[in-house]
């Protein structure tokens, strides 16, 4: 297969794209109700090198390189089962090469893409990935995408030796590009979501030396600047991943790979301890059994990539605790990359120093974010 696209308008309406259904190599689709089921249509493009969609107002924005790693090209399409759509032609031009360039339609309706930029870096030797990424920013998705336009959200160069190089693409001829000191782990075939307000880049990772490539994330609460590194999800396979949400939970497609599945961000094994003191001595003496907790993510509506985030929350209320002077917790995790951002308590009840305070009524919410260790 080429670079997968994923593109879920609707609860249970799921778009899968790719080769294989189309003519001479150009991009057909699958359609799913349920994600188990698939009806297939033919080539709904007339063009090869789709690397990422985005779906604006009913319609689905299709980008796609043209030539092969170079200068991405917008396809509108309102029914991709009727084979009509409007090519714009091209909308960006990047004249660093190596596009593949993922789209993102963020809540205030702006379109971004993230690209590899090869201008510093023997492409063909990292697997055609590069370790900058560039971005660019449309209102709307058509006009506007300038090169350089905002911070790099990934660079790696370091500095400028002074030296050029030169290569050449198997489609494209001869690229030239200017060495870097810095490190040349490579990244590429970026795909965006947001859950809540906090943005992750998952993508093609390619480390230096000998180690194989696999699929890899990044982080950032600012989608226009720099992002952090968040790990590598699944090593030895071709990534150029697609993301989306299907029946409740998270899915990554993967060129050489089935697809992988999440729950959400959340760090598993977090659990919660209640106590309440029940004798006014500054003590819990009655402590409920550790019980688990997790946020629940859904579509923000009308957004194919973004989720709105409900934080982990318990109802104290239908634990059965006795009355007290005041209520204490204890939290536990096992993966030592939990942080905990913020513990948030509100009551239906205004507790005075002189009296004992039911608790019925009280409720707990407690935040956590994976972040690297």
């Amino acid at each position: 297969p080429n670079a997968p696209v994923f593109i879920s308008p609707a609860p249970g309406d799921y778009w899968y794209l790719n080769v294989g259904t189309g003519t001479n190599g150009n991009f057909g689709a699958w359609h799913s109700t349920d994600m188990v089921n698939w009806t297939p249509y033919g080539d709904i493009t007339g063009e090869n090198w789709v690397s990422s969609a985005e779906y604006v107002d009913g319609k689905f924005y299709i980008y796609y390189d043209s030539p092969n790693d170079e200068d991405p090209h917008l396809i509108i399409d309102d029914d991709l089962t009727d084979g009509i759509n409007i090519n714009m032609g091209k909308v960006f031009a990047d004249p660093s090469h190596g596009s593949d360039a993922g789209a993102f339609r963020d809540k205030d309706g702006t379109i971004h893409l993230f690209y590899e930029d090869w201008s510093a870096i023997k492409a063909r030797d990292h697997n055609w990935d590069s370790q900058v990424a560039g971005h660019t920013s449309s209102p709307d998705g058509i006009t506007g995408f300038t090169y350089n336009e905002h911070v790099n959200p990934i660079d790696l160069r370091g500095t400028p030796t002074g030296s050029t190089g030169t290569y050449t693409h198997p489609h494209n001829g001869t690229y030239t590009y200017t060495e870097y000191t810095g490190s040349k782990d490579a990244f590429g075939d970026y795909e965006v979501i947001r859950v809540g307000d906090t943005y992750y880049i998952f993508c093609d990772f390619d480390p230096e030396g000998s180690e194989p490539i696999g699929v890899a994330y990044w982080i950032t609460d600012d989608i226009y600047g720099t992002w952090e590194w968040g790990g590598v999800i699944r090593n030895n396979l071709r990534a150029d991943p697609a993301i989306g949400m299907a029946e409740g939970e998270f899915v990554l497609f993967v060129q050489d790979h089935d697809e992988l599945t999440s729950s959400g961000p959340w760090v598993d094994g977090v659990q919660i301890q209640i106590g309440v003191d029940t004798d006014g001595d500054g003590t819990s003496d009655h402590w409920t059994d550790w019980l688990d907790i997790e946020e629940t993510y859904a579509r923000h509506p009308g957004f194919t990539r973004v989720f709105d985030l409900a934080p982990a929350e318990l109802d104290l209320s239908a634990l059965g605790l006795p009355e007290g002077y005041g209520i204490q917790f204890r939290y536990s995790v096992t993966d030592a990359a939990a942080v905990m951002d913020s513990v948030t308590f509100d009551s239906t009840v205004v507790p005075e120093p002189s009296m004992l305070v039911a608790m019925t009524g009280l409720w707990g919410m407690v935040l956590y974010r994976r972040r690297r260790a």
